[in-house]
């Protein structure tokens, strides 16, 4: 049984819901505002209405005309995206990360779910 729901502000610029339960507290990101300008190919569309972003810890996925976001997250330990490439099908989005293991990480757009991850070291 829900005993409250609250909002709030997450990080850098984006809004939270926080579902309190009987014993866990649950937060689901809502809203994220910004656009980190320091990864390479920052904006790309994957379709006439949808626009792909990072924003905080995030790859946003925006649809224009309805409004709404969709989220793809950081991986654990991540010290920040570096750069984002869509593939010319615009199924997958390809998003490298810094970190003490740097990664690159492939989602698939029309699950959000990852599809692979490749750390840095098979890339040499």
């Amino acid at each position: 049984a829900v005993v409250s729901t609250q909002s709030g502000h997450y990080g850098r610029g984006g809004c939270v819901d926080v579902e309190i339960t009987m014993s866990i507290a649950i937060a689901n990101l809502r809203h994220v505002f910004g656009l980190k300008g320091d990864v390479a190919n920052n904006v790309a569309f994957q379709d006439e209405q949808t626009i792909i972003y990072p924003s905080g810890s995030n790859c946003i996925l925006y649809n224009m005309e309805t409004k709404m976001q969709k989220f793809i997250s950081s991986v654990d330990k991540s010290s920040g995206m570096t750069a984002m490439a869509l593939t010319p099908n615009k199924r997958y989005i390809a998003v490298a990360e810094k970190g003490e293991k740097a990664t690159i990480t492939i989602y698939d757009l029309q699950t959000l779910r990852k599809k692979k991850k490749v750390p840095t070291a098979t890339l040499r």
